[in-house]
Order: structure tokens, then C-alpha cells, then sequence
């Protein structure tokens, strides 16, 4: 099938193609259908025309290999998490801790009046 070898010649670049479309992460969940909605556009894209239940066909090969390549690890019959560390997301530098706030100023004693002796 040349739809599938044209997928697994042109792994990198039907990655990021999945990733411009939906939350691929290094050690995040990927689902069946993302990976077959999405290289069904893929092909549709490179002017190949396919069908539901070829699209399904070629996402399991392209998973079968990426699982073979240790890309993906299954999770159960519809998960999988990527192991891709190109996709990982940029590290964020944590805030500085807050500095705690100034006291009050303690307000001057009142004097008192009416001396009592």
C-alpha cells in the first residue's frame, strides 16, 4: 500500500504534522483516532485520496512501528504515550517566591488625658 509506505518513509514529518494538530507532548497520551483522523488529512494533503477503513489500516502500521521504535508504548487497545523528546514542552523558569509583605508602621501611643491622682 503506498499510502503506508509514504506514512512510515516520512515519520518525522507526519509527527509534526499530527502536532500542529493536537496535543502531542514528549510522555504525553496519544489516541487512536488523533492518530488516524490525522494521517488521514496528512494523505489528503499530499494529494492521496483514502478511505475510513484504509486510514485505520494504515494508522495501526504506523503505530506498529512507532511502537517498534519505542515512540510509543501502549498504555491499552487506544492509548499509547509518545516517547519523543524533540516534543517536549519548554522548561518554565518557577516565579521567585513572593517577598512577604512590610509591617505596619505601629501608630505613636495616645496620651492621656484627665490625670487622676
Amino acid at each position: 500500500m503506498k499510502e503506508s509506505e509514504l506514512v512510515r518513509q516520512n515519520s518525522k514529518e507526519v509527527l509534526l504534522f499530527l502536532k500542529e494538530r493536537y496535543p502531542l507532548f514528549h510522555m504525553s497520551n496519544v489516541f487512536f483516532r488523533d492518530m488516524h483522523y490525522g494521517i488521514r488529512e496528512y494523505l489528503e494533503k499530499k494529494g492521496m485520496k483514502i478511505g475510513y477503513g484504509a486510514a485505520e489500516d494504515v494508522a495501526r502500521e504506523f503505530i506498529t512501528e512507532l511502537e517498534g521504535q519505542k515512540i510509543l508504548a501502549p498504555v491499552d487497545g487506544q492509548t499509547w504515550t509518545l516517547h519523543y523528546p524533540e516534543f517536549r514542552k519548554p522548561q518554565v523558569k518557577a516565579a521567585e517566591p513572593a517577598k512577604p509583605a512590610p509591617k505596619p508602621p505601629v501608630p505613636p501611643p495616645k496620651p492621656q488625658t484627665g490625670d487622676k491622682a
